[in-house]
């Protein structure tokens, strides 16, 4: 696994709790920048550190470091590649992207109902 892969993971958390970066770094004894260098992957994480971070955020060490698990190849259609592949690249938007990618759906089934197209 990825540092960038733990760090999206060590973001989502700490955005799912509430917390800005500035709080999460005072929690765990760093700096903001440092942890927000550890969510973009680009900081390399110690055991230790990630450590602190899973305890601060109350979540096992296992989220930060254990793989998504990806579907069978062989159970998973062209129309379910289709939508694995938006869902991956929507997981890769930043919070205020993906409220853009939102809006752009609730758009498209407005003009759908609007149109009569359903």
């Amino acid at each position: 696994m990825s540092f960038k892969e733990i760090g999206s993971k060590i973001q989502q958390a700490r955005e799912a709790k509430g917390l800005s970066q500035k709080q999460l770094a005072r929690m765990v004894g760093c700096s903001q920048s440092a942890l927000s260098n550890y969510e973009k992957g680009k900081r390399r994480l110690y055991l230790s550190q990630l450590e602190a971070i899973a305890e601060a955020l109350n979540m096992p060490l296992d989220y930060f470091v254990e793989p998504k698990p990806s579907p069978d190849a062989a159970d998973v259609n062209n129309e379910d590649k289709e939508v694995l592949r938006m869902l991956n690249e929507i997981y890769a938007l930043n919070p205020d992207e993906r409220r853009e990618v939102l809006d752009f759906i609730m758009y498209i089934r407005w003009r759908r109902h609007k149109g009569g197209n359903q």
